[in-house]
Order: C-alpha cells, then structure tokens, then sequence
C-alpha cells in the first residue's frame, strides 16, 4: 500500500467519526472541546491550550467554549496558578454527555485489533503526528509519559507529592500517576530526532493563558 493511500484512509475515518459526531446538541467541535477538557492536565484547561490542541485560531475555540458553558457542560473558574486567566472544568452533565461521546465507535474499533496491532499503530501514528506538528505551524499536544520533560521519580518529593511522583524537567513540578495519561500543552516530542529546529524553542517561559 502507497504512503497516499494510507493518508487517505487517515482521512477516511477523520470524516467518518466527524460525521458521527453530530447530536442532537452537540457538533464534533464542542465534542472535541468537552474530550479535550476531560483528559487535560491543570496546566492546559484553558482556551488557548484548546486553540492549539484542535489547530485553530483563539477566537473559534472561544465561541465553542461559549457554546459549551452556555449548554451547561463546562464552567470556568480562575487558575489557582494564575490569577490572570481561567481553568475549564467538566461539569457533571458535561461528564454524563461523554458517557455516549461518538468517539467512542473509533475506540471500540481500535481496540478490536490485538494487542501488537495497537502497540505499532500507535507508535506509528505518534510518529506522523510529530512529523506534522514539526513541519508545520501548530504545536503538537501530548502525554507525559510520551514527553522530552517526563523526568525520573523525585528524590525528595513534598509530601503532597506522594511517594511516586515523577518530575516534569520543564515545570519543576512533581506529576502524579493518575496524571501521566493526561493532556499538556507544553508537551514536547521525546523523538528528538523528528523535532528538528522548533524542539524546546516554544515551550520554554510559557504561561497559561
């Protein structure tokens, strides 16, 4: 199979999970939004993560932001990191809508493949997505544990740390197990190979917005 027919397939399924996505309240946008929300770190729950997560400008991300806290499936408070801007979290009836999210149809899907099927699509696509995010104009969002900054267990942890704490080497922060799987901003390829000139350039000083 040609590397253009695989795109293709690529953009096959994208149309075909969008077009699922339409509720009776919901669009795949304000689904993107609500997944994005539910699965990002405390650093990245603001409108300007969600702009660079989804590839678009600041002021589409915030009318779908709007459209949600309208709905009543987020609200936002203020940042206990940074007076100046907002965090976005799930609300109860935004948790309750991601229980019959169409995403899942894909996730099901994905998960019908064996496990060594799973393994190698997902490096795979990891490595395309950071290929894409290289060449381009758009940062790339991912995981800690996929991260350059991911560091090792902290020595001296504090104790609201717990004992397993890793270190994010960017931050200076400990980041908890249950937050190793969760979405940031200021993820950085650990390919360092694929970054090329951007690796490290734009995550240094950023802030929250």
């Amino acid at each position: 199979m040609s590397a253009r027919e695989t795109a293709e397939l690529l953009v096959q399924v994208g149309r075909l999970i969008q077009a699922e996505g339409y509720d009776g309240e919901l669009n795949p946008a304000q689904w993107m939004a609500l997944r994005f929300f539910a699965r990002a770190n405390r650093f990245s729950r603001n409108p300007s993560a969600f702009a660079e997560f989804q590839a678009t400008t600041r002021g589409t991300a915030t009318q779908t932001i709007k459209a949600l806290e309208a709905g009543g499936y987020l609200i936002r408070r203020p940042s206990k990191s940074d007076g100046r801007s907002v965090s976005l979290r799930v609300t109860s009836k935004g948790k309750n809508a991601l229980v019959r999210d169409p995403f899942e149809v894909l996730v099901r899907a994905v998960d019908s493949l064996d496990a060594k099927e799973r393994i190698a699509m997902r490096r795979a696509l990891h490595q395309v997505l950071t290929t894409l995010a290289t060449s381009g104009s758009h940062r790339q969002i991912g995981v800690c544990h996929d991260c350059a900054h991911f560091g090792r267990d902290m020595l001296c942890n504090p104790p609201s740390a717990g004992p397993s704490a890793v270190e994010c080497l960017l931050l200076g922060v400990p980041i908890q197990p249950e937050d190793v799987g969760l979405l940031c901003v200021h993820f950085e390829s650990n390919e360092r190979s694929l970054l090329g000139p951007r690796g490290g350039s734009q995550t240094a000083g950023r802030t929250p917005d």
